[in-house]
C-alpha cells in the first residue's frame, strides 16, 4: 500500500514537473491555489467513493447527486428565500438521501450497484428538472444572491475555504479507515465479504453506511460548489462522477476491493485538476483536451490493473515459499 501511494505521487510529481516546463504560468501562487480548488469538489466526494470502492463496490450517481441538491437549494433560495444556513442543511440533507437510496437498493433489494447507481444517477438527473426555475415555462437560470452561500466559495487569505474543508475532511476520511473498527469492516467486506459476514460483520449494514457517507459528502461538495459558481444550472456535476472514480483509482484504490485510502483518493483528485489545468494551459481545441486526458486516464487505469497483477502475484508466490518452507522444517 505504502508503494503504491508513492507511486501515486511519483506520477503527481511527473506530471506536475512537465507542465510547470512547458509552462510559464504553471507554478505561480495564484494557479496552484486555483489547482487546489478545482481539486477540492472532486476530492470531497473522492472520499466517500473511496469507501465504496473498498467494499468492491461503484457509485455512478455522485455527480447527479450534486445537481439534484445544487438545484432543491437554488429553488428554495428562489422561492422562499431561507436562510443560508437551512440551505446548506438542507443540502447536506438531499445528498444523505440520495445516498440512503443507493445503499436501500443495494442492500435490501440486491441490485449490483453498478445497476443501482447508474438508475439512481438518471432518477436524480431528472429532479434537476423537476426543480428547476421555471419563467412562462422555461428553464431560467437565476443568480444567487445570498451572501451567507456566497461567502462559501470564498477564501481565507487567499486559500479556498473549500480546499480546507478538503484537507480536514480527507484527514478525517484516513483516521476513520486506519484507526476505528469501521475502518477495518470496510476493508474485510471488500477483501473477502463471505469470510467478513462469517467473522460476524453484517456488509449490508457496512455497504449502506458507505453509500450514505458518499451521499453526505455530495451534499457538503454541493454547497461549496454553488457558493462558488453564484447560480445552479441544469447541467451542474453532469459527467462530474467519472472524474471523481478516477481519481480514487489513480489514488491506488482496486475496484476489486480491499485496498485504497483517503490520502491516495486526494492525491488522485489533486493529479486530475492537475491534469484538467495543464492542458488548458495549450489551448488545444476541446476535442484534443477531452483526448489528452482520457489517454492519460486510460494509462493509469491499466497501470493499476497490470500493478494490482503483479502484486497479488508476488504475494502468492512467498505465501507459497512460506508454506513449503514450513513444511520443510516439519
Amino acid at each position: 500500500e505504502n508503494m503504491r501511494r508513492l507511486i501515486s505521487v511519483a506520477s503527481l510529481v511527473i506530471i506536475m514537473l512537465v507542465f510547470g516546463v512547458t509552462s510559464d504560468s504553471f507554478f505561480t501562487a495564484d494557479n496552484i491555489l486555483s489547482i487546489l480548488r478545482e481539486a477540492s469538489v472532486t476530492g470531497i466526494i473522492a472520499i466517500g467513493v473511496t469507501f465504496v470502492i473498498i467494499t468492491a463496490g461503484i457509485d455512478l450517481s455522485t455527480g447527479a447527486t450534486i445537481g439534484f441538491a445544487g438545484m432543491l437549494c437554488a429553488n428554495l433560495l428562489y422561492h422562499y428565500n431561507l436562510p443560508a444556513g437551512v440551505i446548506m442543511l438542507i443540502s447536506v440533507l438531499t445528498g444523505l438521501a440520495c445516498g440512503a437510496v443507493n445503499g436501500f437498493i443495494i442492500t435490501k433489494l440486491r441490485v449490483p450497484e453498478f445497476i443501482a447507481t447508474l438508475s439512481t444517477q438518471y432518477l436524480f438527473r431528472s429532479m434537476v428538472f423537476v426543480f428547476a426555475i421555471r419563467e412562462s415555462g422555461v428553464i431560467s437560470n437565476k443568480k444567487i444572491e445570498n451572501p451567507g452561500i456566497l461567502i462559501m466559495g470564498g477564501s481565507i487569505n487567499g486559500l479556498y475555504l473549500v480546499t480546507i474543508a478538503f484537507v480536514v475532511l480527507a484527514v478525517a476520511g484516513q483516521f476513520i479507515l486506519k484507526k476505528t473498527k469501521f475502518g477495518t469492516y470496510v476493508y474485510a467486506t471488500g477483501a473477502n465479504r463471505k469470510s467478513a459476514e462469517l467473522s460476524g460483520i453484517n456488509t449490508d449494514k457496512i455497504r449502506w453506511l458507505v453509500f450514505i457517507m458518499t451521499g453526505l459528502l455530495c451534499g457538503i461538495a454541493t454547497i461549496f460548489q454553488v457558493g462558488r459558481v453564484g447560480s445552479v444550472t441544469t447541467d451542474l456535476g453532469t459527467g462530474m462522477e467519472f472524474d471523481i472514480i478516477a481519481a480514487v483509482v489513480i489514488g491506488g484504490c482496486a475496484f476489486s476491493g480491499g485496498r485504497g485510502d483517503g490520502f491516495g483518493s486526494a492525491i488522485g483528485a489533486v493529479f486530475m485538476a492537475v491534469l484538467q489545468n495543464g492542458i488548458l494551459k495549450y489551448n488545444l481545441p476541446t476535442a484534443a483536451q477531452l483526448v489528452v486526458k482520457g489517454v492519460v486516464i486510460v494509462i493509469m487505469i491499466i497501470f493499476d490493473a497490470v500493478y494490482n497483477d503483479y502484486m497479488q502475484k508476488r504475494i502468492q508466490k512467498k505465501a507459497k515459499e512460506a508454506t513449503e518452507m514450513a513444511g520443510g522444517e516439519a
